[in-house]
């Protein structure tokens, strides 16, 4: 599988640059990612319209690599933004487990991706630069059909390291735990809707990493099967 993803949004917080803190916010759009995806352990390839409709995920493990393109929205002069002034991606390990039937409206799957990202450098971060350590992260999800159109998951995630540096000053090293909710409604074989609410759980300290985020997805996807199926469907 190959995707384009497009991030856009606002974003607001309290961050701290040369020993003070202070509140930013920024809006617009992020830096475009390319995504790629590759079966690795599972069901065989789906070449026809018979053996899409036989297929169940199983245990099936990919490898995922990600690629973020510099182009988003920056502003030098603050330390908050949607764009990162950088290179960065991930290499990752999509895991999708099958509980039981895989019947549309009953479906129930666990869902891990393991990944580590790792960063370029920034080197206009407030008029200094700022290197970081790589960034290990695990997401987990257990997700269920609600009807066969829609469906909702118990999200968690993981992220430890991370550690920036700016002109030779240490930062902290990431060791967030968090938990969410998503809703996923399928709205036509070519689009999805999904509603995410994610929010850290070992946030008591001063200084570590407190965020909430809202987050809705649209999926606009395209294969010559589901094409062929939905001319069967007119015909």
């Amino acid at each position: 599988m190959a995707a384009v993803i497009l991030p856009m949004g606002r974003i607001s917080g309290d961050v701290n640059v040369r020993g003070r803190s202070v509140t930013e916010s920024a809006r617009g759009f992020g830096d475009p990612m390319l995504e790629f995806d590759y079966n690795l352990i599972g069901p065989k390839a789906q070449k026809s319209i018979p053996d899409a409709l036989r297929y169940e995920p199983g245990f099936s493990l990919d490898i995922l690599a990600d690629l973020a393109v510099p182009i988003g929205e920056y502003d030098s002069n603050q330390a908050l933004n949607l764009g990162q002034n950088r290179w960065y991606g991930r290499v990752g390990f999509p895991v999708i487990w099958q509980l039981g039937a895989w019947v549309p409206g009953r479906r129930t799957t666990l869902e891990l991706l393991p990944a580590v990202w790792m960063f370029g450098n920034n080197t206009d971060f407030v008029g200094q630069t700022m290197k970081t350590d790589p960034m290990f992260q695990v997401d987990a999800h257990l997700t269920r059909d609600l009807t066969e159109h829609f469906w909702g998951s118990i999200d968690g995630w993981y992220f430890a390291g991370g550690k920036a540096t700016i002109n030779g000053v240490e930062g902290k090293k990431l060791d967030n735990l968090g938990f969410g909710l998503t809703l996923g409604y399928q709205i036509n074989d070519n689009l999805g809707l999904t509603f995410t609410y994610k929010s850290t759980a070992n946030d008591q300290a001063p200084d570590q990493l407190k965020m909430d985020v809202f987050m809705i997805s649209l999926v606009s996807g395209w294969h010559p099967i589901i094409e062929g199926t939905k001319r069967l469907k007119n015909e």
